[in-house]
């Protein structure tokens, strides 16, 4: 079951908190609407050289599994929201939970609005993904990619999967994904996505825009710091 949503949205990105219903109905160009969340950490992974410098910014990818649509494609944790979502941001905090176990403490950014049409038998679907930088409770006392106060770090420990008695060593480990959807999980770095973008192979194989849109928000957090 999916936590009641806890999060923060800064003042810029209250135009994507309004009730759903009113921003659906603000935008009848579209019939479905999908949300996205990406996630970032920056620390040295497990066998990484800790002399190495600083570690590199990463993102939390998710892989199709082969029996879905699209199967083995990489992506961000999102997908449809639903009419019965509050609003377009308490959709996305929703699936980046079902898809990763992960909740959402912050919208950080919006990075991007990708549009395209799905043929149906019965009907033509006009989708629109919206998709954001987001931070997480589980990050705890490891800091997300900006920093928190000691009341957030507090708040977060509360959400520490404790189901085998202890917290992961490492929140970005906690990733728990539905198997129905996802097989594997990686945690990418920018050079990563940039390669395949470019070449059209490499280690992910990004699902239609995905890989663009991430690139965007590397640049966007770049900006940040």
């Amino acid at each position: 079951m999916t936590p009641k949503s806890n999060y923060t949205v800064p003042h810029h990105l209250e135009e994507y908190n309004v009730p759903f219903s009113s921003f659906r109905a603000a935008r009848p160009q579209f019939t479905h609407f999908v949300g996205g969340g990406l996630i970032f950490s920056r620390r040295i992974l497990q066998n990484s050289d800790p002399e190495e410098g600083n570690p590199p910014l990463r993102i939390l990818l998710l892989q199709r599994s082969f029996e879905d649509s699209y199967g083995g494609h990489w992506e961000g944790p999102g997908g449809s929201c639903e009419p019965d979502d509050e609003t377009l941001l308490a959709g996305v905090a929703r699936e980046v939970f079902e898809e990763s176990g992960l909740r959402v403490s912050r919208f950080v950014e919006f990075v991007s609005l990708d549009r395209w049409t799905k043929l149906k038998p019965d009907r033509v679907y006009a989708v629109a993904k919206f998709t954001f930088i987001v931070e997480v409770h589980e990050v705890g006392s490891d800091g997300p990619v900006h920093a928190q106060d000691d009341r957030k770090k507090e708040e977060a420990a509360l959400f520490m999967d404790t189901s085998d008695g202890l917290p992961p060593a490492r929140w970005e480990d906690a990733v728990k994904l539905n198997p129905e959807e996802h097989r594997a999980y990686r945690w990418a770095t920018e050079d990563e996505i940039r390669e395949g973008e470019a070449s059209g192979v490499g280690k992910f194989t990004m699902l239609g825009d995905q890989g663009q849109s991430i690139l965007e928000a590397f640049r966007l957090l770049k900006l940040k710091s």
